[in-house]
């Protein structure tokens, strides 16, 4: 959880031995506090203090290739919650790692909760960032499927069901950045855990 939550970057991270580490912590900040167009190259590397070569030796293709590995990261972090949970159903599942992710997103003012969407909107000037979403939320569709499936849910069912469940904090995220409020976040979390109930 300590990448989803980066809220700023700190004395620490600057200090991290791993250039391609800082430079992707500043990354997240910035893309989530200003959103990818208005963030530069120059204003991620102040940030990371990072050299302009070193950007490149780790980035060659610059500020998408960057922001294709924050949203690959952005994804493992999605992932690994779910992997380190000892919940023993998915509507378990779900209820924990939901509430986790509205106490990020209370601590990051909810600028969390758009940060797929601001890539999603550069598809057009970037399919490569647009693609990376895609592919993100097949990833975490299909490891939400695959739990579903060892519950007993037939394929078919489990992917729609799991579908359901991205869409619900999808957007209950988004709602929550909208009004400023916690509430239809922990709601959208109550109703794809209930989603979720074994039959």
């Amino acid at each position: 959880m300590k990448n989803i939550v980066a809220t700023e970057a700190t004395d620490q991270d600057l200090t991290l031995p791993d250039t391609r580490t800082r430079i992707l912590r500043a990354a997240k900040y910035l893309f989530r506090k200003r959103g990818y167009h208005a963030t530069g190259l120059n204003d991620i590397l102040e940030i990371a203090k990072a050299p302009k070569g070193s950007m490149y030796h780790h980035f060659p293709n610059g500020k998408e290739q960057i922001g294709v590995a924050v949203i690959e990261s952005i994804t493992q972090d999605l992932i690994d919650l779910f992997a380190q949970s000892r919940a023993r159903s998915v509507q378990a599942l779900i209820a924990q790692a939901g509430a986790q992710l509205v106490a990020v997103a209370e601590k990051t003012n909810y600028e969390i909760c758009a940060i797929f969407s601001t890539f999603v909107a550069e598809r057009r000037t970037s399919p490569a960032l647009g693609e990376a979403v895609e592919a993100a939320y097949a990833q975490m569709v299909d490891n939400l499927t695959q739990r579903l499936m060892a519950e007993g849910l037939p394929k078919r069912a489990a992917e729609e069901k799991a579908h359901v469940v991205a869409a619900l904090l999808e957007g209950g995220s988004l709602l929550a950045q909208a009004l400023q409020s916690p509430m239809p976040f922990n709601a959208a979390v109550k109703q794809a855990s209930l989603l979720c109930a074994k039959a």
